[in-house]
């Protein structure tokens, strides 16, 4: 048992479980809780926090669904040892509307240029084989919506690990899973497959080059024509609902 578990914040019932979580987060990112480290019972931190054993109940449920505790059947809460604060900070900031999708769209933009740029720089003979084979993979799944989309996620990801800036790895996976749930597919947009395609292929081959400034342009027109794509689906939608019709 964390003997320092016992400096929690008492809080009001009016906040329930929010704080909690709040709490818990603070004291990981302190390093007070490190991974595989086993949390007081229910009942103890009820008494903690000065809550009700439902209350807290809720806040280990919020934790286990963002993946930061692991709760085992008659032994208890223990923290993930495959956490990532930053993927749950950015999930649990869109779910509460702290940001919007376009806002994302719009920071993603800059970062997805940030990338390529240091990716020509960095790009080793096994990134650039790696993003070979996605982009044939892509050539080959452009009439297959799905195999497609796991191909665009990965050459996404692996011109990420091209550029060897660890923020930039771990920032890449949570934003790309909030454009997921997000449920404005670009491709519901006939050829945007193709579309993509091609723009990674010009990415290549600036890589390829060493091209810096032609990699970054491409990637600028890349970004903004999956942000117009989006504004264009985001528009059909408040459309089809308007007159009732079925999305």
């Amino acid at each position: 048992m964390l003997e320092t578990m016992d400096r929690f914040e008492k809080i009001s019932k009016k906040t329930f479980s929010e704080l909690i979580v709040d709490q818990i987060k603070k004291r990981i990112s302190s390093g007070e809780i490190n991974p595989g480290d086993k949390l007081p019972s229910e009942r103890a931190l009820a008494e903690m926090f000065s809550v009700s054993r439902a209350t807290v109940r809720e806040a280990l449920r919020a934790l286990q669904y963002m993946g930061i505790l692991e709760i085992r059947l008659n032994d208890g809460a223990y923290l993930s040892d495959r956490i990532n604060l930053l993927s749950d900070h950015l999930k649990a900031s869109y779910l509460l509307k702290q940001f919007t999708l376009m806002e994302l769209l719009e920071a993603r933009q800059f970062m997805e240029v940030s990338i390529v740029s240091l990716a020509t720089l960095r790009a080793n003979p096994e990134h650039i084989s790696r993003l070979r084979k996605i982009y044939q993979k892509e050539l080959d799944t452009r009439d297959d919506m799905k195999e497609f989309m796991e191909a665009d996620v990965a050459f996404h990801l692996a011109l990420t690990e091209a550029c060897q800036n660890s923020f930039f790895i771990n920032l890449v996976k949570p934003v790309r899973q909030l454009l997921k749930e997000s449920n404005l597919d670009q491709y519901r947009k006939p050829n945007q497959a193709y579309i993509t395609a091609e723009y990674h292929g010009k990415i290549l081959a600036a890589l390829i080059k060493g091209d810096r400034d032609q990699a970054e342009k491409v990637m600028k027109e890349h970004m903004q024509n999956i942000v117009e794509t989006t504004m264009e689906i985001f528009h059909q939608e408040l459309e089809n609902t308007g007159t009732g019709k079925n999305h």
